[in-house]
């Protein structure tokens, strides 16, 4: 899964990339011909992170960037990652809790 918002803080897009086995890394500054340079936001083998289905990133804090991830597991259950960052999550937030 992929998605893009400003992580880096240089009002850049960057792009955020969840693969198979849950890790999750940032490519900063990417642009038409180049994917950026590489950060590890989190590291594979993180089980939780291989049961999500669905992420975006928007602007739904007050910092006025777009850097609050949006994350839908397979439970149902959403939660946004406030001010995420190129290096890290940022806090989560409970959206819906999970169903049954």
């Amino acid at each position: 899964m992929l998605t893009a918002g400003e992580y880096s803080g240089t009002a850049k897009w960057d792009l955020l990339v969840r693969w198979k086995d849950g890790s999750i890394n940032s490519y900063v500054g990417t642009t038409t011909s180049s994917l950026g340079a590489r950060h590890t936001v989190r590291g594979g083998d993180f089980g939780t992170w291989t049961h999500s289905t669905v992420m975006t990133t928007g602007d739904f804090t007050g910092n006025s960037r777009t850097d609050d991830l949006v994350i839908r597991w397979s439970d149902g259950e959403t939660s946004l990652y406030e001010d995420t960052g190129s290096e890290r999550l940022g806090r989560e937030h409970t959206l819906v809790p999970a169903t049954g």
